[in-house]
């Protein structure tokens, strides 16, 4: 415990079981992907902590407004990006963002996919404990012959038992540099994938350096007054 602490936790309640995962990239931004403000209201988000639920670790904020990224297209998954804003700041060091010119990410190399999911498929439960996956990425051009994708989004995985999964969804795919995870970089967003886990079946992740532009308007803007 107490390592990557810039996964969040997002939850109805403030104590409740995490549904989504999502990462502070700011003080007061948790970002995540879209099904995620959908399909459930993001009420409260966990940062900093280990657990699937309660509140003996981390910190439990509310979240004060939801949006998603202005050029979203919800059926082909371009663009897949949330913000939540935070009622109050985290004391916990956001994740850094990727370059914009998407030069932190490259085929081949290995990622670390996060998050409170299903550690085995289709009938697991929920981890009560924060897990990592170590990730290999696909070039863009190889997986586009197992799915439709575009440039917005990044794959991972293709390993049999070594995947996100159900309930992962909006958590990191980071780029680990050095010691600790104060250089950790936030590369993609658990989005899509069939099934879990399958050989040859990656994950599909919202690539967030195509984002950099949207997440920097919607986070400075949030020290300016309205009608500036």
């Amino acid at each position: 415990s107490g390592t990557k602490t810039y996964t969040a936790g997002i939850r109805t309640t403030a104590d409740g079981d995490t549904y989504c995962g999502g990462s502070l990239i700011s003080p007061t931004h948790v970002l995540t992907t879209s099904i995620c403000t959908g399909y459930k209201e993001p009420k409260f988000v966990s940062v900093g902590t280990h657990y699937l639920n309660g509140t003996q670790d981390g910190e439990q904020i509310k979240v004060v407004s939801a949006q998603n990224h202005t050029s979203l297209n919800f059926s082909s998954g371009t663009y897949d990006f949330a913000l939540l804003t935070l009622e109050k700041p985290s004391k916990f060091t956001p994740a850094k963002l990727p370059k914009a010119d998407d030069s932190d990410i490259k085929p081949g190399m290995w990622s670390k996919a996060m998050g409170w999911g299903v550690t085995s498929y289709p009938n697991g439960s929920l981890s009560y404990e924060l897990q990592g996956v170590s990730l290999e990425v696909w070039a863009n051009d190889e997986c586009s012959r197992v799915y439709n994708i575009d440039d917005t989004s990044v794959c991972a995985g293709g390993l049999p038992g070594k995947d996100a999964c159900v309930a992962d969804t909006g958590g990191p795919l980071i780029k680990e540099k050095g010691q600790g995870d104060l250089d950790d970089i936030l590369v993609g967003l658990v989005n899509w994938g069939y099934g879990c886990g399958d050989a040859g079946s990656p994950t599909v992740y919202s690539r967030v350096s195509t984002a950099i532009e949207w997440i920097n308007s919607v986070t400075s803007g949030a020290t300016r007054t309205k009608g500036q």
